[in-house]
């Protein structure tokens, strides 16, 4: 099993720096998007949950126009990529943790007031990319090699699993 998830790593490890620019351009223009969307509608059409949606949208609007505006320096100048995913791995797994620990506590104490719906998979998935991306660029080069680092995105997913799936349990029960 251990020879699998190394080889499965390895191949993950080596995704070029272009892709992961790539990447990440998309998810802060996917978040851009559904956060500004739903910011637009609070205002059009005021929700209970809208001082939730405005309070987290002034957060996610601004880093995800860092991120797109990083992201496209970086597709423009190669040089700039190591400190541009290195950034983006910080800024992402802070906001990953954060989504993580917002979804145990909806695990724990029940859904949020309002519209809530949940995509099973999403949270396991989103925290392993950004453990991998985190792992590779963000963390000192010496210690990348140490046996806790290379394997910290299947720690991260193994935590994220069970509060994905329990959390989608929730909603539909």
């Amino acid at each position: 099993m251990n020879g699998t998830l190394r080889v499965l790593l390895d191949k993950i490890y080596s995704i070029s720096e272009r892709k992961f620019v790539w990447v990440n351009f998309a998810i802060a223009v996917f978040v851009a998007l559904a956060h500004g969307g739903a910011l637009a509608i609070t205002y059009s059409k005021p929700t209970p949950d809208a001082s939730d949606i405005r309070q987290l949208a002034s957060i996610s609007l601004p880093l995800a126009a860092v991120v797109i505006l990083t992201a496209s320096a970086a597709l423009v100048y190669a040089r700039l990529r190591p400190r541009v995913l290195k950034f983006h791995g910080i800024i992402l797994a802070t906001g990953a943790a954060f989504l993580l620990f917002w979804a145990l506590g909806v695990l724990l104490n029940g859904l949020p007031d309002g519209r809530f719906s949940w995509s099973v998979g999403f949270l396991s998935v989103s925290v392993f990319y950004v453990a991998v991306l985190f792992c590779r660029f963000s963390i000192p080069s010496h210690l990348r090699s140490s046996w806790g680092i290379y394997y910290a995105p299947i720690f991260a997913l193994i935590c994220a699993v069970p509060v994905d799936v329990g959390v989608s349990l929730r909603v539909v029960g």
